[in-house]
């Protein structure tokens, strides 16, 4: 009877998730049970911003390391002696497992992309009504500085990843990490011109930033290769395709309503920049391009503190931000019966299909784990070093060396 049991147990984990769930609030609105995954969520999709239960290395905006996310788990469960928040000491990180066929592309460390439904994540993402690229909270105009509209999620530059040839870096103004990401990525784009475009400026008020009187234009004068020129507009891919937009074969959109895409895209709307209005160029300016980073930047510990390019030299440098510093706060509205969401990335865990059991000890490959975008749907793996947000639930049972108790 025992093995049938387990049998039935394994089995479960292996059948994917075909159905969205049903999302069911506890009368308080403080939990949320998931009718598919069969697990209950904590409602505050950023809890930790709010509540540390005394660990360090929790970021201001919520975010941390993957160790750090562990251990604030831990002291979940641990609080209250011992009885665990709310009642419950088995508060787990989500789970994905290693091989997922609803994936969109497989790599050298299991699946990953868009669509991936059998993870936890995954399955909540369209469950709550969105499909890659929705991002679950829109970020409401906004000035930063001489800036406007900057997204506090990664932007692309137009450099190649040195470790990985079929990417590039990326700058994530969320929390200051560098590193790389694929092409198939929805991100965002800060076009720049080397050097100082003509114009008349004056003082920003922000470092040694000058803006044009028009406000259309930054010059950074400290940025590498001589001081570099800004569009003041940090997501003008938002109203502006410049006959990039196109229609993809899945459908859809290469630039995405929120101004993201891909880096293909990105490239093709900065040659677009620069070929608007008869060949003049966007503000008269035909020199537009992605930002360059630099790939042995001694200044990075390990990825963040990346200031010798001139995106990383504008968050560290001229805003004054440190690691996990987001550039904008996300406002808290409500997405389905959640709170608090961040559409940045969260922290999974590799564990076993159907996502109910624990994390398994190791994660896909050494010094990376798991994690899912609520800006857009994807999944993928990040260095256990990087800054993500996390999600909690319980099960519906406690699990013993991985299997369900009969």
């Amino acid at each position: 009877m025992k093995s049938k049991l387990l049998l039935l147990a394994n089995l479960f984990w292996l059948v994917p998730f075909s159905a969205h769930a049903a999302l069911i609030p506890s009368a308080d609105g403080m939990t949320v049970y998931d009718t598919v995954v069969h697990v209950t969520w904590l409602a505050n999709a950023n809890f930790a911003a709010t509540e540390t239960f005394s660990v360090a290395g929790i970021n201001a905006n919520g975010s941390m390391n993957y160790a750090t996310a562990v251990a604030w788990v831990a002291a979940m469960n641990a609080f209250d002696g011992g009885k665990g928040y709310l009642g419950h000491n088995n508060w787990s990180l989500p789970t994905t497992p290693l091989s997922d066929s609803t994936c969109g592309l497989t790599g050298p460390y299991g699946n990953f992309g868009f669509g991936c439904t059998n993870s936890a994540l995954g399955s909540l993402y369209p469950a709550l009504g969105f499909q890659y690229p929705d991002t679950v909270v829109p970020i409401p105009a906004n000035t930063v500085g001489p800036f406007i509209n900057f997204q506090p999620y990664l932007y692309w530059s137009d450099t190649l990843n040195g470790r990985d040839t079929s990417g590039y870096y990326t700058f994530s103004f969320n929390s200051g990490w560098q590193g790389g990401n694929l092409d198939p990525h929805y991100m965002y784009a800060l076009p720049m011109i080397p050097g100082q475009v003509p114009a008349t400026y004056h003082a920003a008020g922000v470092g040694t930033l000058q803006v044009s009187n028009d406000g259309k234009l930054v010059y950074d004068p400290n940025a590498a290769a001589g001081g570099v020129t800004w569009l003041a507009n940090a997501n003008l891919a938002a109203s502006k395709s410049f006959g990039a937009q196109c229609t993809k074969n899945d459908g859809k959109l290469c630039i995405d309503v929120d101004g993201s895409m891909s880096h293909d895209t990105a490239e093709n709307w900065i040659a677009g920049m620069n070929a608007d209005n008869g060949g003049t160029g966007w503000l008269g300016q035909t020199t537009w391009q992605l930002p360059p980073t630099v790939d042995a930047d001694f200044a990075c510990n390990p990825d963040y503190g990346c200031d010798a390019s001139p995106i990383g030299e504008l968050f560290y440098d001229q805003f004054g931000l440190s690691a996990g510093t987001s550039i904008t706060t996300t406002p808290d509205i409500a997405v389905g019966p959640f709170n608090n969401f961040q559409p940045y990335l969260y922290w999974s865990c590799e564990g076993a299909p159907g996502t109910r059991a624990p994390c398994f000890a190791n994660g896909p490959t050494n010094d990376f784990e798991y994690s899912f975008s609520f800006g857009n749907g994807f999944e993928g793996t990040d260095i256990l070093a990087n800054d993500l947000y996390v999600m909690v639930y319980y099960p519906d049972q406690i699990f013993v060396n991985g299997l369900e108790p009969y």
